[in-house]
């Protein structure tokens, strides 16, 4: 039989009265088993979870069939459930996959004696929050509870660096539009506001599931936890609020993209305009003398010699050109 991908952190309840708390680490299933039995405060990591992990947790926790269809899926909206032994709920972490943001779900299970993720291997934040878990086991001293607000925290905590990044990208277009004044593609804008759309779309349900997590009374029964969710319920609202303002922020860069790139086709249309002006009298000229005049009539004769005649148009011309070169320069037209 495959052993099974699980890790664990135990701490006795007979323990958490004492001043050092005795941390046992990654238990054989059996002793969870016992562990759960004799209420101990556990948590319960499963990394890539198998048919085999999910059956066990089924059977140990006497989880409900939807809970498990749940854990096998990684297509839900981060959502909170209520049950009479435990509590289920989602979380997402924001990862950039070949420039695109894409979430990272994590699955909770809370009960009032044992704490479980269950999640993909790349999930960062699981691995921080466990790891400071184990650091301080005096943290297993504030119940399960605590455990889901320190991960939960550290999810929220993941989107702070996006959104520097964002912002970083957003302001270095907008400065270079300005500075520079060179066209910038806006595919790499576009990019920008679908990520920010999948942030957005990961914050939202998110911000409903805290709201509803600190109007349950099995996870906010004291004020102290209450006010450690409600403190992470007004930075997700934080989080929200920069991603709309992120949202603004990159359509005025294309806004301002798009009037850029109307003013040089506009200022190209001008000069072009310009130049035929100073054109006109030349042409005028040239087809004026290019004329067939009628010359066997002595009345009709020019009395200039052709030589000077041509010497005058191309003068003429020269003259005229110049002139209207010098004017527009001088206004500024050019």
């Amino acid at each position: 039989m495959r052993t099974l991908m699980i890790r664990s952190l135990v701490v006795s309840s007979e323990a958490l009265e004492d001043e050092e708390i005795p941390l046992r680490r990654n238990l054989s299933t059996e002793n969870l088993e016992a562990a759960i039995a004799n209420g101990d405060i556990v948590w319960i990591d499963v990394n890539d979870p198998q048919d085999e992990e999910i059956e066990w947790l089924e059977n140990t926790l006497k989880l409900h069939p939807a809970v498990v269809s749940d854990l096998k899926r990684e297509d839900r909206r981060p959502a909170l459930m209520v049950y009479p032994e435990y509590l289920f709920l989602s979380l997402f972490e924001p990862q950039i996959r070949l420039k695109d943001i894409r979430g990272v779900e994590i699955h909770c299970l809370v009960g009032d004696k044992y704490f479980v993720t269950v999640r993909q291997s790349d999930t960062r934040v699981v691995d921080n929050a466990y790891e400071r878990a184990a650091q301080i086991p005096e943290s297993f001293r504030r119940g399960t509870a605590y455990l889901l607000y320190l991960t939960t925290q550290f999810v929220v905590d993941t989107y702070y660096p996006l959104l520097d990044q964002i912002s970083l990208q957003l302001n270095e277009l907008e400065e270079r539009i300005l500075t520079d004044g060179k066209p910038v593609s806006e595919h790499a804008v576009y990019r920008i506001k679908q990520q920010l759309i999948a942030l957005r779309q990961m914050v939202a349900p998110q911000r409903e599931v805290l709201s509803s997590v600190i109007g349950e009374e099995r996870l906010a029964e004291t004020g102290e936890n209450r006010d450690l969710f409600r403190h992470l319920y007004e930075r997700l609202l934080r989080v929200y609020d920069v991603i709309d303002s992120q949202r603004d922020l990159s359509s005025n860069v294309l806004d301002l993209m798009r009037t850029q790139a109307s003013n040089r086709l506009a200022e190209a249309v001008n000069r072009l305009t310009l130049l035929s002006m100073i054109f006109l009298p030349l042409t005028f000229i040239i087809g004026l003398f290019g004329l067939n005049f009628v010359t066997t009539q002595p009345e009709f004769q020019l009395p200039i010699d052709g030589a000077l005649m041509f010497t005058l148009i191309v003068l003429m011309t020269g003259v005229s050109g110049s002139w209207l070169l010098w004017f527009f320069r001088r206004k500024g037209w050019l």
